[in-house]
């Protein structure tokens, strides 16, 4: 069967490449980097100076995946293992393929702002900031981001609060926590710019698709049992355990590659009897 994410599985192997390709190169020179991250990275000076691909190269590049810094791109990529599975399913992989895309420009303008800002808004001053940035956090906070728009009542364990937060008020929080720590000398090595770009680019995004896509069935409000589906609840009851099987096997695959639709009494009953419609 078809994998249920395609996109999001192929963003995390890419990813995974990538880091495994960066410690190769490094293995002879330590301290050193390799030639694929001098190449990959974003910095202002780099893009004036003609390397236009950075702002995309950049995303598929995490810090060096050594020591602390390990946690760098397995924080990422274990974010979007848990958040892109149904923001692809409710989106479809096409569309979140951009999101993703678009989510990561946001976040490299978003640097670029901030770096030309503190240039004192000078072409020049900007040119001489070789300030480097790397990592895929700006386009996975823009799946966070949509999933929230999404799912906003979802519940998120979120260290260090020993409690679940609401999926809006989590991402909330974590945009002014962004802002504030902008201005933190001592973080300044953190992209909180970018992540506030990723963030409002997911937003904007999953708000402007919202009317496009149904809303999941699984997620939609119960209703009272009519006559109709009371007889479909019964058909259904008395289905061998083979033939029940079969056909929650082809709805839930149908519903996973994000074909949602109005259900039907029978389909809806197939749901409740395997638990997963109230």
């Amino acid at each position: 069967m078809k994998h249920p994410s395609p996109v999001t599985r192929s963003i995390i192997i890419g990813n995974v490449v990538v880091a495994l390709l960066d410690v190769l190169l490094t293995l002879n020179r330590p301290g050193q980097d390799s030639w694929i991250r001098s190449m990959l990275a974003l910095s202002p000076a780099n893009l004036l100076d003609g390397a236009w691909w950075e702002p995309i190269t950049y995303m598929w590049l995490h810090a060096p995946p050594v020591g602390f810094w390990v946690t760098h791109i397995l924080f990422n990529m274990m974010t979007l293992s848990i958040f892109g599975g149904p923001v692809e399913a409710r989106l479809g992989s096409r569309r979140f393929a951009l999101l993703y895309l678009l989510g990561g420009l946001s976040a490299a303008a978003a640097f670029l702002g901030q770096a030309w800002w503190q240039s004192g808004l000078s072409l020049a001053g900007l040119h001489a900031h070789t300030q480097e940035i790397v990592g895929a956090s700006g386009a996975v906070l823009a799946v966070v981001a949509a999933f929230a728009l999404y799912y906003p009542e979802a519940r998120l364990f979120i260290f260090p609060f020993p409690f679940p937060v609401r999926a809006r008020k989590a991402v909330g929080f974590f945009i002014v926590l962004s802002v504030v720590f902008m201005f933190v000398p001592s973080l300044s090595f953190i992209g909180h710019s970018a992540h506030i770009g990723g963030l409002i680019a997911g937003y904007l995004l999953a708000r402007l698709w919202r009317r496009d896509i149904p809303q999941p069935p699984i997620l939609a409000k119960p209703v009272r049992m009519g006559m109709e589906a009371a007889a479909a609840a019964l058909v259904v009851a008395d289905m061998s355990e083979a033939d029940f099987r079969k056909e929650l096997r082809k709805l839930l695959d149908e519903l996973g590659h994000g074909r949602w639709r109005p259900l039907d009494p029978r389909e809806r009953a197939i749901l409740r009897r395997a638990h997963l419609l109230v």
